[in-house]
């Protein structure tokens, strides 16, 4: 579904469509006049789709909506669990990202965090009688 405020899309629960739905917030971006937003803004969209996919089961569906408002962009991804997401709270230091095989296991799980620094707000909106919007809006002033 696309309109001149916002774009949405499902797709099957598969860590293969996270590129697809970067390529689908990229397009609206662009088509909006706000490419200077489409770095952040897909690497908003790949975190939340990576954590939809992780608590999905193949058969489900994932739903993505990119949409302009004044201001903003929210950038919003649905799954069927109704777990809230919880962010890993790390400081990042060169020992932190160290991807040596010994701490190989202790990288990642820093996703949320990366959506909360990067967005002006982050919210989760439950949908009953399952599942949950995790949206994060990005600033679109233009100066």
């Amino acid at each position: 579904m696309e309109d001149e405020t916002g774009v949405s899309r499902q797709f099957a629960a598969s860590s293969v469509v996270a590129g697809l739905a970067r390529d689908l917030v990229a397009g609206a971006l662009r088509g909006w006049g706000l490419s200077f937003l489409v770095s952040d803004a897909v690497l908003v969209v790949g975190e939340l789709m990576a954590n939809a996919v992780e608590v999905s089961r193949a058969a489900d569906v994932i739903k993505v909506h990119v949409g302009c408002g004044p201001g903003e962009i929210v950038l919003a991804v649905w799954d069927g669990c109704a777990a809230r997401p919880v962010p890993r709270r790390v400081e990042l230091s060169l020992e932190t990202l160290d991807l040596c095989p010994e701490r190989f296991d202790d990288n990642g799980g820093w996703g949320l965090s990366i959506v909360e620094s990067l967005a002006a707000r982050c919210w989760v909106d439950p949908t009953p009688p399952r599942g949950k919007w995790v949206c994060a809006a990005l600033k679109a002033d233009v100066r």
